[in-house]
């Protein structure tokens, strides 16, 4: 099972508090600025883009949760896998994962969804060629599917002939059945994300390179406008099977700085001000008495890490790393960077994961000294070291400079590299060949399972993308590929491997862990819940983004 997942944060985040991912990426706020039922957003960064096949940030979630559906999806209370389009069964060995369409539902164009939908839109996201960059990013996140390998075609066009997976079939009308090579106890937390997202075949075809611009689902959104970096309009599809009358229109502006997003919160324009929120905005929250009264957190099942480039000295060494993570004052860190909203991270996996390693305390405690004797062990040459990091937020520019601080102290030259455009710095720390040896870089949940992070994170697959750096081992490759191989029915026997993979990761300091933090967020108290949702899960969920289909805007 190989799924290059990119669900990270990377700055003050889009505000879901499970994924990821990565994930990284925006500080929305929400206004009524248009009047009316109007909810309008803002984002510190670029939404990418409204197709499954090039999707790989959070702040796309936003519109392509509300744009897309999937066959099945998370509930609002709990997190568990619930019905979307469809009902399923699955075999009694784990293989067999049968799909029922739910009747009368349509894209926000008029057409039927069908099984063929279904079956054009999961072979559309796992060919070789998915888009003009080649394979999709979370393509291979279905490479147990038979027939994978074949279709894929090592990241090429399919061979001639050949029209899909053998693995997805329609065995009867609007069922949809999945053989899988092996068993696949988070089959159906694939099959939530939205590189599943169902598309309409005829719109694909029709507008081919541009059909994000004029994406089509069977949500209960549709696109209404796009000026790319700047605007994104989502008007309430009125065909959709979720359709509740009172839903809002959503605006959401692209590239608008925190600081500008608060300020017009603070003005009652915007109605969320999500996070995690940079510190200078939670030092504001802190000094506010209206503000507290609107705070919201939740605790964040994501991963804020350095990766080193392991494939060229120094970090090709196993002293080296640990020495890095000796060095480090992650505490001091902790306190003058989230202003104490965060916990020590101890190992790749964060404390709400199932196979979390409990036994696993502080393995590096800050000692300069030893740091320095292990620095020599590892034979540094003194060289100098390139440490690349998203530079969109004070944040993340005060943490590259504390931990060059650090790695300074004990005789390591460290020059600082920051990209300010969040598109541009993943490309960067995925290609182990470039100019870097450190790189900042974090991981929130897609799914609460521990293959999400030990899989995708740490694993040989991912190379050349979502472990970054390509760090690699054969025993932890060896423990992970059995857990990832197990049935559901087998959990126990899962997450105990998992945790040995992860001690195998700890005692080669495969990252140099830093903390895993909270989800907040600022909450307007006049967007309310519609109907009987009237719990905060619609604004901060451990999985999904805001769900505007659920909310209104009340009379303030």
């Amino acid at each position: 099972m190989a799924n290059s997942f990119w669900k990270r944060w990377s700055m003050a985040a889009a505000g879901v508090a499970t994924l990821g991912l990565t994930a990284s990426m925006a500080v929305p706020a929400v206004s009524n600025a248009s009047g009316g039922n109007t909810l309008n957003f803002s984002f510190s960064s670029n939404i990418e883009t409204l197709d499954p096949t090039e999707w790989t940030d959070m702040t796309s979630m936003y519109p392509m949760q509300e744009i897309y559906d999937t066959l099945v999806e998370y509930d609002n209370v709990n997190s568990k896998i619930v019905p979307g389009v469809a009902t399923w069964k699955v075999s009694k060995d784990g293989t067999v994962y049968t799909f029922y369409l739910k009747k009368g539902i349509k894209f926000s164009n008029g057409a039927p969804l069908t099984a063929a939908d279904v079956i054009y839109s999961i072979n559309r996201v796992t060919r070789g060629d998915a888009n003009s960059s080649g394979a999709a990013p979370y393509g291979f996140a279905y490479s147990d599917i038979k027939g994978y390998s074949q279709w894929n075609n090592g990241g090429k066009a399919p061979p001639a002939g050949m029209k899909g997976m053998a693995g997805v079939t329609s065995p009867a009308p609007n069922v949809v059945q999945f053989k899988l090579i092996t068993p696949q106890a988070f089959f159906l937390n694939v099959m939530a994300l939205m590189s599943a997202a169902i598309v309409d075949p005829t719109v694909v075809a029709k507008y081919g390179a541009n059909y994000q611009l004029h994406a089509v689902g069977t949500g209960p959104y549709k696109l209404a406008s796009w000026n790319q970096g700047h605007q994104m309009v989502l008007v309430p599809n009125k065909t959709s099977w979720r359709y509740t009358k009172g839903e809002p229109t959503v605006v959401m502006d692209e590239n608008v700085s925190p600081d500008l997003a608060l300020l017009r919160y603070e003005q009652g324009q915007y109605a969320f001000d999500f996070g995690p929120l940079p510190s200078e905005v939670y030092a504001k929250v802190l000094s506010s008495a209206q503000l507290k009264s609107q705070y919201h957190n939740v605790v964040e099942n994501g991963v804020v890490y350095l990766a080193f480039n392991t494939t060229k000295p120094p970090f090709n060494n196993v002293y080296v790393r640990q020495a890095v993570n000796y060095a480090i004052d992650k505490q001091l860190l902790i306190k003058n960077i989230t202003n104490g909203r965060a916990q020590l991270m101890t190992q790749p996996l964060p404390p709400g994961i199932p196979g979390y390693n409990k036994a696993i305390k502080n393995p590096f405690p800050y000692d300069p000294k030893l740091a320095k004797a292990l620095l020599k062990k590892g034979g540094y040459k003194g060289q100098q070291l390139n440490f690349i990091y998203p530079s969109n937020n004070t944040d993340h520019i005060r943490t590259a400079e504390m931990i060059q601080q650090n790695l300074r102290a004990i005789g390591m030259k460290v020059n600082l590299s920051g990209t300010s455009q969040i598109g541009n710095y993943w490309p960067l720390e995925d290609n182990a060949s470039g100019n870097w040896n450190i790189a900042w870089t974090d991981w929130f949940q897609d799914y609460p399972d521990a293959q999400d992070f030990l899989f995708n994170l740490l694993a040989k697959e991912a190379f050349g993308a979502t472990n970054v750096g390509d760090w690699t081992n054969p025993a932890f490759q060896s423990l992970v590929s059995q857990a990832d191989s197990l049935p559901a029915s087998e959990n126990y026997q899962r997450n105990n491997d998992y945790s040995k993979a992860e001690t195998i990761a700890v005692k080669q300091a495969a990252w140099a862990y830093l903390y895993t933090e909270w989800n907040d967020a600022l909450i307007q108290p006049w967007v309310k819940p519609q109907g009987t949702y009237k719990d905060l899960m619609l604004y901060l969920h451990p999985v999904k983004t805001p769900q505007f289909q659920y909310m209104t805007v009340a009379p303030h």
